[in-house]
């Protein structure tokens, strides 16, 4: 099975970031946030996390495909980016992310 994806990080200013990058054109690149960003156009929430990936353009640039229903396609792009964040990263070491994780309210008696 090919992987879709890959994962890298680097040191901006002096705080490290991690990234997502799509291996196929149109190469989209995803940046790791622990906050949403409103005014992203597309993002995704990796699942039972407070991490999301955000659109950072693409490796040729802050662009994007003029066609008709882009945008949903884009959505699956960084969906499928999230699930793959979670499988191949957190799930290898959730000690890594414990702080992000979801915690729940629900009391159980």
């Amino acid at each position: 099975m090919r992987i879709p994806f890959i994962t890298y990080r680097e040191n901006n200013d002096g705080v490290l970031r991690y990234y997502i990058l799509q291996k196929d054109f149109p190469h989209n690149v995803g940046i790791i946030q622990s906050q949403p960003n409103s005014t992203a156009i597309c993002q995704s929430v990796v699942p039972g996390y407070n991490l999301w990936v955000v659109f950072d353009g693409t490796l040729q640039g802050n662009f994007v495909q003029a066609k008709i229903d882009y945008a949903k396609e884009l959505q699956v792009v960084y969906d499928n980016m999230a699930a793959f964040f979670w499988a191949e990263r957190i799930c290898l070491d959730k000690k890594r992310f414990e702080k992000f994780k979801v915690k729940s309210d629900v009391s159980t008696n």
